[in-house]
């Protein structure tokens, strides 16, 4: 791509490791129709917010998918460095000018010596004409007091104090285009870490599903491919951003252990899609052949069409799907995210009870839990409303239907770093979408969290429905008895209470 540009019809997959640094390919959509947004939305395109549909420059398409004869196309929106990659560019070549404290309050310590100088000067011009010394010798020796006062090597000094840094970070292999930036380096305090591919590893395992059954958890299902036919198998082998590029399997590390646990086949059929109506870009099917035809008596193929696909969004913490089994008349609807999340999305029936116990089990152990939801859509709604209606309508009134179980080991260098910099002082802190409690466990592993230490967890409600916001404090190893931080800002054990922004102590 040669400038940015935004989707308007067709899918593209695209390369976007020259901006990010990620190898996965990521999957752009069409941005949708002023009229199909909610009303949270801007009606505006905006880069950052309707990144998933922007095809920006310097990324390579690798691959474009329509429907008929619906082409693929795109709107230029911005060109040379207005672009990510020339503001990229344009940001290497001219840094932004950045105020350091250091030269701050060296040009006030110059100013207090200048200043100091000049009373100097005046003081020694007073007392030579009063002992009747020549002009030259005055003129000499005063000016010499700006040279006591205000070193004039220091601006050289400092100069090559930051050259001798910069030779020896060379010598590590680490190069400074702005020497400036040495400087702050040595002034750093915080070092904040990304948690999956940074402190564990890229890959995750599955360690198991955790279905429902009356409304209660099952036991762990090691082997997710023993489960029967259903919505929780079709929602693993649909519910992901996965394509097949050069004839492999690519996507998110997380998508791609789901479906392989599945023991499904992806298919990606060109304009041959005539079984369904030319409108599946992606099939998924069983391996097995007793699995491959279905129980009916005409014998269809048993065949999952991926209709329609709102990409994982960080915001929204969540992905979904619209899918259509080969032979069936409806629709149906497949998410997955944070549990939370889908939980707040589902029916309350269909949430067991146990909810939060079986989540807090798994995620104090540190496995990374993704929840599944799904359900079924009217019979009449057809391709063109799918592929028309808002996100918001389609996620709403799921059924819960079980826990994905994830285990991401840490990185072998992960606690020796984090040790080091707790031996100079500087403070770590993780950034993670993850599970709070799933975050906390990592922390503790490598060492982030000493041993011993207790941790609050916050958790805060915006305002809604005319409600204020809330801020609610409890212990990371007893969620259910919430400690509140009272007036004077001791943490104090009290029956469960909740915090509301009138509280001063609080804000």
């Amino acid at each position: 791509m040669n400038c940015d540009a935004v989707l308007t019809s067709g899918n593209c997959i695209v390369n976007e490791s020259m901006l990010t640094g990620e190898s996965v390919p990521v999957t752009k959509t069409p941005i949708p129709h002023s009229h199909d947004i909610s009303s949270s939305e801007s009606p505006y395109y905006n880069p950052d917010e309707h990144k998933r549909h922007t095809l920006f420059c310097g990324t390579q398409v690798i691959q474009t998918r329509y429907y008929g004869s619906e082409k693929v196309k795109a709107v230029v929106v911005r060109t040379g460095f207005s672009t990510a990659k020339g503001e990229l560019v344009r940001s290497i070549l001219y840094p932004k000018p950045m105020g350091f404290k250091f030269y701050t309050d060296a040009m006030k310590f110059i100013g207090v010596l200048t200043i100091l100088a000049f009373l100097g000067f005046a003081y020694s011009i007073t007392i030579f004409i009063m002992y009747k010394v020549s002009v030259v010798d005055i003129v000499y020796k005063a000016l010499d007091i700006f040279t006591i006062v205000v070193p004039p090597a220091l601006p050289a000094a400092m100069t090559v104090g930051t050259v001798y840094a910069q030779n020896r970070l060379k010598k590590q292999g680490i190069f400074c285009i702005s020497p400036p930036r040495i400087n702050v380096c040595g002034k750093i305090k915080l070092v904040c870490f990304d948690k999956t591919g940074t402190l564990t590893e890229d890959g995750l395992d599955m360690w198991g599903v955790v279905p429902l059954q009356d409304d209660h958890f099952l036991p762990v299902v090691q082997n997710a491919s023993d489960l029967p036919r259903g919505p929780f198998l079709i929602a693993m082998a649909t519910c992901h951003s996965l394509t097949v590029i050069d004839g492999e399997m690519t996507g998110d590390p997380l998508d791609l252990k789901m479906f392989e646990a599945t023991n499904w086949l992806l298919e990606e059929p060109g304009r041959d899609s005539t079984k369904f109506d030319n409108i599946m870009p992606t099939v998924v099917k069983p391996v097995t052949a007793d699995t491959f035809l279905s129980e009916d008596a005409s014998q269809i193929p048993y065949e999952v069409g991926i209709v329609r696909q709102f990409p994982f969004s960080s915001s929204l913490q969540r992905m979904s799907v619209i899918a259509r089994t080969l032979g069936c008349r409806n629709m149906d609807v497949y998410m997955k995210g944070a549990p939370e999340m889908i939980a707040s999305m589902c029916l309350k029936d269909t949430i067991p009870v146990d909810f939060h116990e079986v989540l807090h089990t798994y995620t104090k152990q540190g496995f990374r839990v993704i929840a599944l939801a799904w359900k079924p859509m009217e019979n009449k709604f057809s391709w063109h409303q799918a592929h028309r209606i808002a996100r918001t309508e389609v996620e709403s009134e799921m059924n819960f239907l079980g826990l994905l179980i994830m285990q991401n080991t840490l990185k072998p260098e992960t606690t020796p770093i984090i040790q080091v910099l707790n031996k100079a002082n500087i403070r770590t802190v993780m950034v993670t979408g993850d599970n709070m409690l799933t975050a906390v466990s990592v922390a503790k592993d490598c060492g982030m969290v000493p041993s011993g230490q207790k941790v609050v967890l916050v958790t805060g409600t915006p305002p809604m429905d005319g409600k204020p916001a809330t801020l609610t404090w409890e212990y990371e190893e007893n969620p259910k008895i919430p400690d509140i931080v009272d007036d004077v800002g001791s943490i104090q054990k009290h029956p469960k209470e909740v915090y509301t922004r009138d509280r001063k102590s609080v804000v």
